[in-house]
C-alpha cells in the first residue's frame, strides 16, 4: 500500500507550513514591539498620575450625587488637580477604579487601560497603577 499518495517527495516538511513560519515570524516581532510600546506608555501614564495624585486627599463623592455634566467635570478635575491637596472621581481618567483601605478587594479582571488609585484609610492617595 502507498502511503505517499503518490507524492515521490519523502521529506516530513510541510510546504505550506514553510510558508507561513516566516509570516509568524513577522506578527511576532510586530505584537512584541506592540507589547513594548504599550508596556512604555502604562509606565509613563503611571509616572504622571502618580506625580498628580500621591499624597493628594481623594474627596469622595455623597451617596445620591450625580455627575456633573461632561465639561462641567472637566473644568472641575483640572480646577481640582491644580489646586494641589485633593482629587474627586472627576478628576479622574476613565476608567478607573479607587481602591480604598489597605486591604480593599479587587476583582481579577484585566483592563491595561484602567487607573487604580489606592488610597489609604485616611483618604490619602498611596499609589497608582494600571490593570
Amino acid at each position: 500500500m502507498d502511503t505517499n499518495n503518490g507524492n515521490n517527495n519523502t521529506s516530513d516538511a510541510n510546504p505550506a507550513q514553510e510558508e507561513l513560519d516566516p509570516t509568524s515570524d513577522e506578527r511576532m516581532k510586530l505584537y512584541l514591539e506592540q507589547q513594548k510600546a504599550e508596556e512604555a506608555e502604562r509606565a509613563r501614564l503611571t509616572e504622571e498620575w502618580t506625580e498628580r495624585l500621591v499624597g493628594k486627599r481623594y474627596i469622595e463623592p455623597k451617596e445620591g450625587e450625580e455627575a456633573p455634566a461632561a465639561a462641567e467635570a472637566e473644568a472641575e478635575a483640572e480646577a481640582v488637580l491644580d489646586e494641589g491637596s485633593s482629587f474627586s472621581n472627576a478628576s479622574l481618567r476613565k476608567p478607573y477604579r479607587v481602591l480604598k483601605g489597605e486591604r480593599a478587594v479587587m476583582t481579577l479582571d484585566y483592563c491595561a487601560a484602567r487607573l487604580n488609585v489606592r488610597v489609604d484609610d485616611e483618604g490619602r492617595c498611596t499609589g497608582v497603577f494600571f490593570a
